[in-house]
Protein backbone atom coordinates (compact mmCIF):
# COMPACT_ATOMS: atom_id res chain seq x y z
CA UNK A 1 0.00 0.00 0.00
CA UNK A 2 2.89 2.33 0.86
CA UNK A 3 4.33 2.03 -2.78
CA UNK A 4 1.08 2.89 -4.25
CA UNK A 5 1.00 6.08 -2.65
CA UNK A 6 4.64 6.87 -3.38
CA UNK A 7 4.05 6.57 -7.08
CA UNK A 8 4.47 4.76 -10.14
CA UNK A 9 7.81 4.51 -9.93
CA UNK A 10 7.98 3.29 -6.38
CA UNK A 11 5.38 0.13 -7.82
CA UNK A 12 7.76 -0.31 -10.64
CA UNK A 13 10.46 -1.13 -7.91
CA UNK A 14 8.33 -3.07 -5.92
CA UNK A 15 6.85 -5.16 -8.68
CA UNK A 16 10.60 -5.86 -9.82
CA UNK A 17 11.64 -6.74 -6.39
CA UNK A 18 8.13 -9.29 -5.82
CA UNK A 19 9.84 -11.84 -8.00
CA UNK A 20 13.44 -11.81 -5.96
CA UNK A 21 12.76 -14.56 -3.43
CA UNK A 22 16.52 -14.54 -4.09
CA UNK A 23 16.77 -11.57 -1.82
CA UNK A 24 14.00 -10.99 0.23
CA UNK A 25 11.75 -13.12 2.63
CA UNK A 26 8.77 -14.53 1.54
CA UNK A 27 6.67 -12.67 3.80
CA UNK A 28 7.90 -9.37 1.74
CA UNK A 29 7.57 -10.87 -1.68
CA UNK A 30 3.63 -12.00 -1.64
CA UNK A 31 3.24 -8.28 0.38
CA UNK A 32 5.08 -7.15 -2.80
CA UNK A 33 3.31 -9.35 -5.26
CA UNK A 34 -0.24 -7.44 -5.02
CA UNK A 35 1.36 -4.85 -7.09
CA UNK A 36 1.40 -7.15 -10.22
CA UNK A 37 -2.12 -7.23 -10.79
CA UNK A 38 -3.94 -4.62 -7.44
CA UNK A 39 -2.48 -1.45 -8.35
CA UNK A 40 -5.76 0.72 -8.05
CA UNK A 41 -7.60 2.00 -10.58
CA UNK A 42 -8.02 6.45 -11.16
CA UNK A 43 -11.37 8.33 -12.33
CA UNK A 44 -12.60 6.45 -15.35
CA UNK A 45 -14.48 9.97 -15.96
CA UNK A 46 -10.82 11.26 -16.07
CA UNK A 47 -9.62 8.77 -18.33
CA UNK A 48 -12.30 9.58 -20.80
CA UNK A 49 -11.62 12.92 -21.14
CA UNK A 50 -7.89 11.86 -21.52
CA UNK A 51 -8.52 10.00 -24.12
CA UNK A 52 -10.63 12.91 -25.76
CA UNK A 53 -8.01 14.64 -25.67
CA UNK A 54 -5.57 12.41 -27.03
CA UNK A 55 -7.48 11.08 -29.97
CA UNK A 56 -8.87 15.08 -30.39
CA UNK A 57 -12.80 14.53 -30.44
CA UNK A 58 -15.52 16.14 -28.44
CA UNK A 59 -17.73 13.20 -28.17
CA UNK A 60 -15.76 9.20 -27.83
CA UNK A 61 -19.12 8.24 -29.19
CA UNK A 62 -17.71 9.38 -32.67
CA UNK A 63 -14.93 7.01 -32.32
CA UNK A 64 -16.25 3.74 -30.50
CA UNK A 65 -19.57 2.31 -30.44
CA UNK A 66 -18.70 1.02 -26.53
CA UNK A 67 -16.08 1.62 -24.04
CA UNK A 68 -16.25 -0.60 -20.52
CA UNK A 69 -17.11 1.38 -17.99
CA UNK A 70 -14.61 0.12 -15.77
CA UNK A 71 -10.98 -0.45 -16.37
CA UNK A 72 -10.28 -4.82 -17.04
CA UNK A 73 -6.85 -3.66 -15.45
CA UNK A 74 -5.27 -1.18 -14.04
CA UNK A 75 -1.06 -0.86 -13.55
CA UNK A 76 1.06 1.85 -12.39
CA UNK A 77 1.76 3.81 -15.36
CA UNK A 78 -1.94 3.45 -16.46
CA UNK A 79 -4.81 1.31 -17.60
CA UNK A 80 -6.87 -0.24 -19.79
CA UNK A 81 -10.25 -0.54 -21.19
CA UNK A 82 -11.98 -2.65 -23.61
CA UNK A 83 -13.69 -1.08 -26.12
CA UNK A 84 -15.28 -1.63 -29.71
CA UNK A 85 -14.36 0.63 -32.70
CA UNK A 86 -17.46 2.42 -34.50
CA UNK A 87 -16.25 1.99 -37.72
CA UNK A 88 -15.40 -1.51 -38.20
CA UNK A 89 -16.77 -3.11 -35.18
CA UNK A 90 -13.57 -4.59 -33.89
CA UNK A 91 -12.76 -4.62 -30.09
CA UNK A 92 -9.87 -2.92 -29.22
CA UNK A 93 -7.68 -2.56 -25.95
CA UNK A 94 -7.33 0.89 -25.00
CA UNK A 95 -4.28 1.65 -22.71
CA UNK A 96 -4.60 5.43 -20.92
CA UNK A 97 -2.00 6.76 -19.21
CA UNK A 98 -2.17 7.80 -15.83
CA UNK A 99 -2.72 11.70 -15.27
CA UNK A 100 0.39 13.10 -14.54
CA UNK A 101 2.75 10.30 -15.06
CA UNK A 102 5.68 11.88 -16.64
CA UNK A 103 6.18 14.65 -13.78
CA UNK A 104 5.16 11.97 -11.19
CA UNK A 105 7.84 10.08 -12.64
CA UNK A 106 10.24 12.97 -12.59
CA UNK A 107 9.27 13.19 -8.79
CA UNK A 108 10.06 9.40 -8.30
CA UNK A 109 13.71 9.70 -9.88
CA UNK A 110 14.42 12.91 -7.73
CA UNK A 111 13.60 11.23 -4.36
CA UNK A 112 15.22 8.29 -5.41
CA UNK A 113 18.91 9.69 -6.34
CA UNK A 114 17.95 11.97 -3.04
CA UNK A 115 17.39 8.49 -1.12
CA UNK A 116 20.48 7.11 -2.70
CA UNK A 117 23.05 9.88 -1.93
CA UNK A 118 21.32 9.86 1.42
CA UNK A 119 22.27 6.14 1.94
CA UNK A 120 25.46 6.49 0.55
CA UNK A 121 26.69 9.35 3.13
CA UNK A 122 25.67 6.71 5.98
CA UNK A 123 26.98 4.24 4.73
CA UNK A 124 30.33 6.04 4.28
CA UNK A 125 30.04 7.24 8.08
CA UNK A 126 29.22 3.58 9.05
CA UNK A 127 32.59 2.30 7.34
CA UNK A 128 34.83 4.69 8.99
CA UNK A 129 33.12 4.03 12.64
CA UNK A 130 34.15 0.22 11.56
CA UNK A 131 37.80 1.55 11.43
CA UNK A 132 38.04 3.43 14.75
Amino acid sequence: RTLTILGPSFIKIGQSLSIRTDLLRPAYVRGLQSLQDQVPPFDTEYAKEILKKELKVSDLDKVFSYISEEPVAAASLGQVYKAVLKESGKTVAIKVQRPNIMNLIALDMYLIKEAAYFIKRINRELNSLDEI
